[in-house]
């Protein structure tokens, strides 16, 4: 990357990458640590956008498989628009870290989606999709709720699908071991993340038969919370592992 100073030549400006508008060489850090900023920002969000798709297309292509026809109906729209906008509005606020410079330069021919990448993603949609469907399919876990119909069942699979993609949100914007540092400096992160929560509830408490769902107990979202609150620990595991290599 090329860089030109702001009292330098026109044929200087027009040949470097990037025009530095003043004369401060400090600002040839900042524009270095802000692009690293944005770049690191968009790997997060594909992380956690990719994880969302992998675990939705799954959900809905398994459920049938096992027998139930159609897992998830209208609630892809409020999964689409935290998956999309309000995501790209929490990674894109993610602070700046002095950290980031001592990072090696990305080569240019580097995919943006590392391996690593891909295997926090696949791990996440895994678990994700996993617990879910087994709110659905398997006893054990059935059970939790006690006996109540299919529609409460889904409704109970919806909320802990929201809440796993929400807390998965902490474990996509850090490479660190503690999904929740500097966590206090994205005051925007906080607010979407706290705005999905707010918006399922509403959904699932509401929404009634035109959404297709039941509202549920305080011991469901309990149990709901508990099981999304596992996608945590399960990639702070895995971070653990894959710093060791």
């Amino acid at each position: 990357v090329g860089f030109a100073m702001g009292s330098g030549t026109e044929v200087a400006k027009d040949a470097g990458d990037i025009t530095i508008l003043d004369d401060n060489f400090s600002s040839i850090e900042k524009a270095i640590l802000y692009g690293r900023t944005m770049f690191k920002s968009i790997r997060k969000f594909l992380i956690f956008q990719l994880t969302v798709n992998v675990a939705a297309v799954l959900t809905c292509f398994v459920g049938p498989l096992l027998g139930e026809k159609v897992v998830l109906t209208v609630q892809l729209l409020l999964i689409n628009l935290a998956m999309d906008t309000l995501a790209a509005i929490a990674f894109g606020s993610e602070p700046a870290l002095k950290e980031f410079m001592k990072d090696k330069p990305v080569p240019r021919s580097e995919s943006i989606v590392t391996k690593q990448m891909l295997i926090r993603v696949c791990v996440s949609a895994a678990y994700i999709t996993g617990i879910c469907l087994s709110i659905l399919f398997l006893p054990a876990v059935r059970n939790l709720f006690g006996l109540v119909d299919v529609t409460y069942l889904k409704s109970a699979l919806f909320a802990t699908f929201m809440m796993a993609i929400t807390f998965n949100g902490f474990n996509a914007r850090t490479d660190h071991f503690n999904p929740f540092e500097n966590i206090g400096r994205n005051k925007n992160f906080l607010l979407v993340m706290g705005a999905i929560l707010v918006m399922q509830f509403i959904f699932v408490t509401f929404g009634g038969e035109a959404l297709s769902v039941e509202r549920l107990s305080l011991h469901a979202w309990l149990i709901c919370a508990v099981l999304a609150f596992i996608v945590i620990p399960i990639n702070m595991v895995l971070k653990a592992i894959m710093h060791k290599k």
